[in-house]
């Protein structure tokens, strides 16, 4: 299990240097970014110890991908195999775990470090073979696949919005109406390979915009709903919910632009840096989708055009 630790990390370093930033640098801004966007969590919100924790579960539920994890028991005993799942999943939640202790938030952390434990025990063998339905019928690939892996978040988006109206609690359903524009950001992470935009018979400019109306008219689909059951019963507070729901929007288009402005790579860490930022301080965003659009016309016309 040491050698296998060992050699993710090994694995870290080395994709770091492969993106031309030095692993300790590297680390130094991560921690430094993590603390920045953790405290801005807490500042925003009273229900961030526990939204911080299903961030956290989030992160370790990476871990249980059926794949990798049929892998993972070819190579070790059940024993060693469980032993890993652990180590991966406490190693992963322990700076979330050391955050929330330094916030004096005891219970969510306590629930936390025992969640992420017995996350590591659930069974991820088994795959659903039934396909789940979308409402996106023959529309571009992102959301159908994003759809489908994500699903449950949506269902917890709508909850929450459900228990904002109960409980006469408007911030919490803008959060949930905010969560699926960020889950939806989600379907973006990835590049496709380069058959999949080089099949398009579009420039760059055209293909940039089909793109964005496309995740436009899905997003809406998701979303539609949660921007009525805001406005009925927060009339008072139209304004402020329309311009985060527009918001969502400019967020999505700028996520877009953001993956495509490394095409056919992942976007590299300092990109990431200057992304999160921008999310930040919507004013820097301003820039970013300029930079981030002429960054994706230069990446994306030598494949369209070939």
């Amino acid at each position: 299990m040491k050698y296998y630790l060992t050699l993710q990390y090994t694995r870290l370093t080395r994709w770091l240097k492969d993106m031309g930033i030095n692993p300790v640098l590297g680390f130094v801004l991560g921690l430094i970014l993590f603390v920045v966007l953790s405290e801005l969590l807490f500042y925003k919100t009273i229900y961030a110890p526990w939204v911080y924790g299903a961030m956290a579960l989030f992160l370790c539920s990476k871990w249980s991908d059926a794949k990798r994890n049929r892998e993972l028991r070819k190579i070790f005993t059940t024993k060693e195999y469980y032993s890993l799942r652990v180590a991966e999943n406490i190693l992963s939640s322990l700076p979330f775990l050391i955050f929330l202790l330094m916030k004096t938030a005891h219970i969510p952390a306590a629930i936390l470090l025992i969640a992420s434990i017995l996350l590591a025990f659930i069974r991820t063998n088994r795959q659903w073979n039934k396909p789940i339905p979308t409402p996106f019928k023959k529309l571009p690939f992102e959301f159908i696949v994003g759809f489908r892996k994500s699903f449950w978040a949506f269902g917890l988006a709508y909850i929450l919005i459900g228990k904002a109206i109960q409980a006469d609690n408007y911030y919490l359903g803008l959060f949930g109406m905010a969560l699926i524009f960020l889950t939806s950001m989600l379907f973006y992470q990835k590049p496709e390979p380069k058959y999949f935009v080089w099949i398009h018979t579009h420039r760059a400019p055209d293909f940039l915009k089909r793109k964005m109306i496309t995740s436009a008219i899905c997003v809406s689909i998701l979303s539609a709903l949660a921007l009525i059951l805001l406005l009925i019963p927060f009339s008072e507070n139209w304004v402020t919910t329309l311009l985060v729901y527009l918001g969502g929007y400019i967020f999505l288009g700028s996520m877009i632009l953001a993956k495509y402005s490394a095409y056919p790579y992942e976007i590299n860490i300092p990109q990431g840096i200057f992304y999160a930022l921008s999310l930040m301080f919507p004013p820097i965003l301003l820039i970013a989708i300029w930079v981030f659009y002429k960054q994706s016309k230069k990446r994306l016309e030598p494949i369209l055009e070939c």
